[in-house]
């Protein structure tokens, strides 16, 4: 096996030898969603170039799971701020992250995927102040005072119908977290639709839980393909110009077209989004002329 320091040479030597030009080089500025950590290889190190880099909420879909807050302090959000009459169910590709099976604290849990009908009385409770503005499963922003919501199985995002037994609201939600984790609860609402609920002064009501099936489009198979597209990342550095001459020679070899995402001055070179068939075969072929640690990152 190469030691680190000839897999370079090898790598900058296939750069260096291609000399056509391409006009497919794309870039944009990615929005900044996190602070931006930065993994290398010791050993592959050189030129400015870093193979993996992991920034943003995909990389680790077992933290972005919701956790109830002990002992939080006593908060009085503003109810102006509250969307009314709940949400209009729309249909939506399943989210690429947060529908994978997974475990919190040593419990397991499994997304029910294929789902069709369900059904669930038991008590809901709200979660708010500790996640507002945090990452929720599937990679979204939490907004205590929109009208969602988190479930422990169900896929994301999804709808459901939320109706207060003790009182008969009823209120169609969005769900795109997870939790609660708790055994006793079967469903956390964001404070928006707790509030509508009549359920943010108790805190925990028992409710009837509805899923509920948006319209299906014509064009449903092409958003799913859409969605299910995958995008490889081959290598990334901390100079622009570095990017923009690899980007070049990179999409001259291999006959397409490759994105600069720029994000806190890290310029990552990505290839796609594609078909996920025709993704892992270019990963292979990609792994295969030198950059061995090329991968997916969405």
């Amino acid at each position: 096996m190469m030691n680190g320091i000839s897999r370079w040479v090898l790598v900058l030597g296939m750069l260096s030898g291609l000399t056509a030009c391409v006009t497919e080089v794309h870039e944009y500025r990615s929005r900044v969603t996190t602070t931006t950590s930065v993994h290398t290889d010791e050993d592959g190190q050189k030129e400015g170039f870093f193979f993996r880099t992991v920034a943003g909420p995909l990389e680790a879909e077992s933290e972005q799971v919701s956790y109830v807050a002990k002992n939080q302090a006593p908060f009085r959000p503003d109810p102006a701020l509250i969307q009314m009459g709940g949400v209009m169910p729309q249909f939506e590709p399943y989210s690429r992250i947060g529908n994978k099976d997974y475990s919190v604290k040593g419990q397991p849990y499994r997304v029910w995927r294929d789902i069709e009908q369900y059904s669930e009385e038991g008590p809901a409770s709200w979660y708010g102040p500790g996640f507002h503005g945090q990452f929720t499963a599937n990679g979204e922003l939490y907004d205590q005072y929109s009208i969602s919501a988190a479930h422990k199985n169900l896929p994301i995002p999804c709808y459901i119908r939320v109706t207060n037994k003790e009182n008969g609201r009823s209120l169609v939600v969005r769900v795109n977290d997870r939790g609660p984790f708790h055994d006793d609860r079967i469903l956390d609402l964001s404070y928006g639709a707790a509030r509508q609920l009549g359920i943010d002064e108790k805190g925990v009501a028992q409710v009837r839980i509805d899923l509920v099936h948006a319209p299906r489009p014509a064009n449903a198979d092409e958003l799913i393909a859409r969605n299910e597209a995958k995008t490889i990342q081959l290598l990334a550095t901390d100079s622009a110009e570095q990017a923009r001459k690899a980007a070049t020679k990179l999409s001259q070899q291999f006959g397409t077209a490759i994105t600069i995402v720029n994000n806190r001055q890290i310029y990552r070179l990505h290839m796609g989004p594609m078909p996920p068939q025709r993704a892992e075969q270019m990963l292979a072929t990609v792994h295969n002329s030198g950059l061995e640690q090329a991968y997916f990152v969405y």
